[in-house]
Parts: C-alpha cells; structure tokens; sequence
C-alpha cells in the first residue's frame, strides 16, 4: 500500500489529521479545477469547500480500486457545474477561465501577465460552451486527462468524451478568430515536394 493510499484510507476511517493533510495536497487542484469551470475565483473557493466537506461525508464509501484523483475530478466538476447553473440563473452568463492550468506563476512578470490575458480571454469566450463541454474541455486540455479518464469521471462514453471536445475546441476557436484574430497560429504554406 503507497503512503497515499494509507493516508487515504486513515482519512477515510475518520482521522482529521490525515485528511487535512489530504486537503492540502488536493487544495490547489481542486480549486483551480473549480475556477477553470466557474471563472470566479470566489465562487470557486465556495465550490472548492464545498467539495471537501462532501468528502469528509462520503470518503468512507471510496473505493482504492478507483483512482481516488478520478473520482475527486468528479466531485469537483458536478459542483463548480451545479454552481455555474445557480450562477447563471442569476445573472445572464458566466464566463469560465484558463486555457491553461495556470497552478503557480513560472517564469518572470511577463509570463504572469501572459497567462492573465489567456485567462481573461479563456472568461470571455468559454461562456460559449455548455457546462459538459467545459468540463470536458477543462478536464483534458487544461488538467491533461486522457479521453478515457475524462470519460470515467464525467461517466460519459469516451466518443460524446471526444465529441464534447471537439465542439467546444471548434467554438473556442471560432471565438478566437472572431474576437481575437492575433492570437490565431499562423498558418504557414505546406511545402510542395
């Protein structure tokens, strides 16, 4: 048994200590997993508590055969998707963030401002996608599940898995050209042989 999974099984069996100590090692994925969904970082902090204090409640019922980051991306899409739709009820649209899982700041001041634009960006156009979309979209490129894995924690089939994905990448893109041609690749001529 690995030291994580006795920790989580400590967690599981009620010792607080080891499930803070669990919480903190999930604390910054799951919250930006959150925030790549909602695109508010307060009402991501909300989600990211939220999901802690479901898995204070419901760790007892998980099983080590799973892959226990699975089913924590699980819980934390279902509640940053349950949140935007609150969210959304109140107000016309969200916006959602990150084409990039922006975890800690790397490189100069340059990148840090980099990465905000991309982010800001992300906000504007992901209010285009459906909440399965984003997560999808959230879940593969942004966390870098595999379709298969993405699948097993939205419990969708692997081919709606990739179909998500490609209309939320079709739309994003569509998006980008419309309100951000700049930021377009250049697409270079194919050399004729």
């Amino acid at each position: 048994m690995t030291d994580e999974a006795r920790l989580i099984a400590r967690a599981a069996a009620g010792d607080r200590q080891a499930f803070e100590d669990l919480v903190r090692s999930r604390m910054e994925r799951v919250f930006w997993t959150a925030f790549q969904v909602l695109g508010d970082e307060d009402e991501a902090r909300d989600v990211a508590q939220q999901v802690f204090i479901r898995l204070w409640k419901i760790l007892p019922r998980y099983r080590p055969e799973q892959p226990f980051d699975s089913w924590l991306h699980r819980i934390t899409i279902n509640r940053a998707i349950d949140s935007w739709r609150r969210t959304r009820a109140r107000r016309e649209s969200p916006e959602a963030e990150a084409f990039e899982t922006a975890s800690s700041p790397a490189g100069g001041p340059d990148a840090a401002l980099d990465r905000d634009e991309v982010q800001r960006i992300f906000l504007r156009l992901a209010r285009r996608l459906s909440p399965q979309q984003r997560a999808v979209f959230v879940l593969r490129e942004m966390n870098g599940l595999d379709h298969q894995e993405v699948a097993r924690v939205l419990g969708l089939s692997p081919s709606t898995v990739r179909n998500h994905l490609h209309q939320a990448r079709r739309t994003l893109r569509r998006g980008l050209a419309a309100l951000y041609p700049e930021y377009l690749p250049v697409r270079r001529p194919k050399e004729s042989k």
